[in-house]
């Protein structure tokens, strides 16, 4: 009897978890979807230790939620404001898609976490499409650099960027937060997680589509008065978007 139940026993021990295989850096790896004020977004997640997870991913929020503005003034000859102004309808979407670097710190073994890290890539959050401009932005455009910005049958499509402490070729945005759940569980299959943090974007400026003589093209910053009011109509958002929001949702499943 007693050596049934010794056999039990073991059988039991070796049924769980290891613990000090949960300690070890990529030793498991998790995938998860998720979805919040930064977008869809993609990740996976493994331990660094017992109280340290890394989560690194890619997301997206383009064109998911827009917000019009009307009566943007603009100069009726593009960055010559001599010749008068005529007011056009400014409309604004999300425009994430970037990557992420992301560690949990759990303080012991309680799904309650402080979360540090960073988002990476495209500096570009909201997109933006000024309509029914006049004629000459479809022929003189604006020339920026020797890259001349023109619209497209009146729609000049242009986007609000921030580069954090990155650079204007690849933003890098520091994060912090705090959150409930953990990316991965040695000890079941699946796992949810919730956080709210902010995400440090620094000075936002308008960028647009530029093209050189030779045929090159590239994101290019718009001079301030290039486009009469704009920066002073958009300043009321962009103020308060120093730092971005950030509450999101997501499901892990357990890989190995």
């Amino acid at each position: 009897m007693k050596n049934k139940f010794l056999v039990l026993a073991v059988a039991a021990l070796l049924s769980l978890p290891n613990a000090a295989d949960a300690q070890k850096a990529f030793h498991h790896l998790s995938i998860g979807a998720g979805a919040g004020t930064d977008g869809a977004r993609i990740e996976l997640a493994t331990t660094l230790g017992p109280y340290i997870q890394l989560r690194a991913g890619y997301g997206t929020a383009v064109g998911i939620v827009s917000y019009k503005i009307n009566g943007v003034s603009v100069p009726i000859h593009p960055g010559d404001p001599w010749y008068g102004t005529t007011e056009v309808p400014l409309t604004l979407r999300l425009g994430m898609h970037d990557g992420h670097v992301l560690f949990n710190i759990h303080p012991g073994r309680t799904a309650f976490h402080f979360t540090i890290g960073t988002y990476l890539g495209s500096g570009s959050y909201l997109s933006g499409a000024l309509s029914y401009l006049p004629a000459d932005y479809n022929t003189v455009g604006i020339n920026v650099d020797g890259y001349l910005v023109k619209a497209r049958n009146d729609v000049l499509q242009a986007a609000l960027y921030a580069k954090g402490v990155g650079s204007s070729a690849f933003s890098v945005k520091p994060y912090f937060g705090i959150g409930f759940g953990r990316a991965l569980r040695v000890d079941r299959r699946m796992s949810f997680s919730i956080d709210l943090g902010a995400m440090y974007q620094g000075k936002t400026e308008v960028w647009a589509l530029g093209e050189s003589l030779t045929g090159r093209t590239k994101m290019v910053p718009l001079p301030a008065d290039a486009l009469g009011d704009l920066s002073e109509t958009i300043a009321p958002v962009t103020r308060w978007l120093v730092v971005w929001p950030v509450l999101n949702a997501h499901f892990y499943v357990r890989l190995f």
